[in-house]
């Protein structure tokens, strides 16, 4: 009796206990653990994550790779680009986020970076290096004054020397240093023509981010000068208190819930609606909300290149051999062009019948104020119309195109980079004689590289603080399911034994008390 009063206790205990602990570790635990997170994540004053979101504790990397022209009499004469890849020039970028208000569950804030050549990183290439590329302000001014001014580039031709001075011509030398912060001088020195021309130009390139106009008049010409020490517009972006899963999330930018670059759309009634191109999508992404869902497209808005881009789950990784992340990437859909809201129709040179540009390409001039066209690097998943039109280019998916790691239940960016080809069409102008031999070529000028991997000791605060935590839970909760599932298992066999025992001894019982009546009788 006592045996089978100890194998029911234990069973009912056992089983209880399978029933709290499965019940606790698949809800109250859970819970905890999204508790501990959210409270990492959002964007609380006077915290070591609103620290890391003001000021970038590490620097990013950001690198540049010129394509120099090795054929330039060739060209110059009708032959096809041969180009070779220099680089890469690599800086450092230090990035921060200039807080102006926080207003509820929402922060404003301006962007800025500070750009530092690393000579030490990019030896033996040196901002003294010579290169030979396509001339952009040369080709992007005249191209404007011909779609703009179509009067005045019959004049330009008397003109040009005092435009642009000793790089007049299609084709440029340059060191890579003025190409790309020390600047090009354009209307230096114009003379009485070129002045007539200059003053035309000046309106022209008054919203070109690339041209900056300078106390004498002249204007200077280069790639990444905007970039450097120059405060953003406003970000509005929710803060994750009231919700975390929209950390991130940009409520609106330089004052607008859209994006105006690109055109809209009208509905049936003529009304104006805000096309696919313009929607303000995602994060600035530097902060993305937890918990990621595979299932989901992630979005990142780039000021760069004026749109959000939409990345999708591509596969599991392990990054630095200790966390475990999803890979999100931009591929072919990226520059489909299927979005017809994407197609200025501005940009002459090699396009479809309708006047946009072909797959894999995107006309910038509504973001930059100039005639450049967006690619990947190499012209990746481009139409090969592109590729073909040059010599040089070895297209490589894991070398070209977007893509972020993400510690999935923080949503941590562990890695990721952002790589853009700026190019340019290099064709015919019938007013500018220099031009009349040039084949019609989109002509890469450079591809930039920017992105992070995350540095040891923030994988050691991830790994230490969340990581292994999670780790011990996920260890812990199956281990006391099973001992209480082996106390229920041991109170089973001990009622089983009890019970087996005790029909054992009836029966032994049974016979004994026959045979005394006979003895008796």
């Amino acid at each position: 009796m006592c045996y089978v009063a100890t194998g029911v206790t234990i069973t009912v205990l056992g089983a209880a206990l399978v029933i709290v602990v499965t019940t606790l570790s698949y809800t109250l635990v859970p819970n905890l653990v999204e508790s501990v997170i959210k409270s990492e994540v959002r964007l609380d004053k006077n915290t070591e994550q609103w620290e890391r979101f003001e000021s970038i504790p590490f620097a990013l990397h950001f690198s540049v790779r010129i394509f120099n022209i090795s054929n330039k009499d060739e060209v110059l004469a009708g032959g096809v680009p041969v180009l070779n890849e220099l680089g890469p020039y690599i800086y450092k970028s230090y990035q921060e986020r200039i807080i102006e208000g926080v207003d509820g569950d929402e922060v404003t804030y301006r962007k800025r970076d500070y750009m530092e050549f690393d000579a030490e990183a990019s030896y033996p290439l040196t901002l003294e290096d010579q290169v030979t590329i396509v001339n952009v302000p040369y080709h992007g001014i005249l191209q404007m004054a011909e779609m703009l001014f179509p009067d005045l580039i019959n004049m330009m031709g008397a003109a040009l020397n005092g435009v642009f001075g000793v790089h007049n011509s299609p084709i440029m030398t340059v060191t890579v240093g003025a190409l790309l912060f020390g600047g090009i001088p354009i209307c230096a020195n114009p003379g009485f023509i070129g002045g007539i021309a200059c003053n035309q130009i000046r309106p022209l390139a008054a919203d070109v981010q690339n041209i900056e106009e300078k106390d004498d008049g002249s204007l200077e010409f280069t790639i990444l000068k905007y970039k450097h020490d120059n405060p953003s517009n406003k970000y509005v972006v929710s803060r994750g208190v009231d919700d975390v899963m929209e950390l991130g999330i940009i409520r609106s930018f330089n004052g607008s819930a859209h994006l105006n670059h690109w055109p809209n759309e009208t509905d049936d009634d003529g009304n104006m609606v805000v096309s696919q191109c313009n929607m303000l999508n995602g994060t600035d992404s530097g902060i993305f909300p937890p918990f990621v869902n595979r299932e989901k497209s992630i979005y990142a808005f780039n000021t760069d290149i004026c749109r959000s881009a939409e990345l999708r789950y591509d596969q599991d990784v392990v990054y630095n051999d200790r966390i475990p992340a999803i890979r999100f990437s931009a591929n072919e859909w990226f520059l489909d062009n299927h979005q017809g809201c994407f197609c200025l129709n501005m940009t002459s040179g090699i396009t479809r019948p309708d006047g946009c540009l072909y797959p894999g390409v995107m006309e910038m001039y509504t973001c930059v104020g100039a005639l450049m066209v967006l690619s990947y690097p190499h012209f990746l998943y481009a139409d090969s119309v592109y590729r073909n039109g040059i010599i040089g280019m070895a297209p490589n998916e894991e070398a070209h195109r977007i893509f972020l790691d993400l510690e999935p239940n923080t949503g941590t960016v562990v890695r990721g980079f952002k790589r853009a080809q700026f190019n340019i069409f290099m064709r015919r102008i019938d007013a500018i004689p220099a031009t009349h031999n040039l084949r019609t070529t989109l002509t890469p000028i450079l591809w930039i590289e920017e992105g992070m991997e995350l540095p040891d000791d923030f994988v050691d605060m991830i790994n230490d603080r969340l990581l292994s935590s999670l780790r011990l839970v996920d260890i812990l909760i199956p281990v006391l399911i099973s001992i209480c599932c082996l106390v229920f298992a041991l109170g089973v066999v001990i009622l089983i034994y009890a019970l087996k025992t005790k029909k054992n001894a009836s029966r032994v019982e049974q016979p004994h008390d026959k045979n005394s009546n006979w003895q008796r009788h």
